[in-house]
């Protein structure tokens, strides 16, 4: 027992390695969910029909993008309209020259005006024999505009991020991924799936079940994954527990734990075939199913007939007799 204790802990610590802190957070929060999602369940197999056959083919192809905008928020206070609209102009344009620096061309570069408001606020005045009055009266005003950058080189994304803070613009809303061709990649991906279908029909075939004289329908449908939608979020932390004594007339000041923001890519479990498997950076993910369903001719009962004759012998007695000759 003392030689295997060792590696029983080895290969405990192992494992939480490889879940990582967000499977292993997963996992204690719920169980089964966690079993059924990120270990997998093997699917039963089901008949359709006692003639018909249906085979479902999935598809996944992982494409980088051709391109990405990154779109950041402006938002510029000011006690009126032309200092607010100048405060604005003198950040963009510090902003726009370190974009052009950097090699991105102004038909690349797109600013969208979101709003222009006044702000307001409440004045407090008291007479002598009434209560208090609240009076909206005008503090400022307010600019909003988005900047919308497009670029082709991801790794151009940090350098845009820091001009930007330069201009103190800290809000980047989003990045969009682009692929410039998709129905090469649909028809990539239907080829594919026919390709395996061919194969499986073959595969049939040495079992003695022939497809090619079935009726055949089929249905196909394709959708797109993008990584904007991927981004999943967990806090990873241990907390103590205390004892009920020590909770009695006891300040508990809690830490504020912080969240993890991480790409969590469409997982391949439930596909038949991957294009690309291997996925570094965020990945535009397109899907195609395939469902054909093969009607087979119902099998007719064989009915054996045989022919047979029958000779009548009359004897001289006067007796007679059937013979029976096959």
């Amino acid at each position: 027992m003392k030689t295997i204790l060792p590696f029983l802990l080895l290969a405990g610590s192992l494992s939480a390695q490889v879940m990582g802190n967000y499977g292993a957070q997963q996992q204690t929060y719920s169980n089964v969910n966690f079993n059924a999602q990120y270990r997998g369940v093997p699917k039963a197999a089901h008949f359709v029909a006692d003639n018909a056959l249906e085979i479902s083919i999935n598809a996944l192809s992982n494409q980088k993008a051709d391109a990405y905008t990154a779109i950041f928020n402006l938002v510029q206070l000011g006690r009126t309209a032309d200092e607010t609209n100048n405060l604005m102009n003198t950040r963009l344009d510090g902003f726009l020259n370190d974009l052009k620096n950097m090699g991105i061309p102004a038909t690349d570069i797109y600013i969208d005006m979101v709003n222009f408001l006044p702000k307001y606020e409440y004045d407090v005045s008291k007479k002598l024999f009434s209560k208090k009055t609240f009076t909206e009266i005008p503090k400022g005003f307010e600019l909003q505009k988005n900047v919308h950058i497009r670029y082709t080189n991801p790794s151009l994304l940090d350098r845009i991020v820091t001009a930007a803070a330069k201009q103190e613009i800290y809000d980047i809303v989003k990045v969009d991924y682009f692929v410039t061709d998709q129905q090469k990649v649909y028809t990539e991906l239907r080829a594919a799936a026919f390709d395996y279908l061919k194969e499986t029909k073959k595969q049939y075939l040495a079992l003695g079940l022939t497809l090619d004289s079935a009726y055949i329908i089929s249905a196909e449908n394709a959708w797109v994954a993008y990584p904007i939608n991927r981004y999943e979020s967990y806090q990873a932390f241990s907390t103590q527990s205390l004892d009920p004594g020590d909770k009695n007339n006891s300040v508990i000041n809690a830490a504020d734990k912080p969240t993890s923001r991480f790409y969590n890519a469409v997982p391949a479990n439930d596909y038949d075939l991957v294009i690309n498997p291997e996925i570094l950076e965020p990945a535009v993910q397109f899907s195609y199913n395939l469902v054909v369903r093969f009607t087979l001719p119902e099998r007719k009962p064989q009915i054996q007939v045989k022919n047979q004759k029958e000779f009548v012998l009359v004897t001289p007695t006067g007796e007679v007799k059937t013979l029976k000759v096959e």
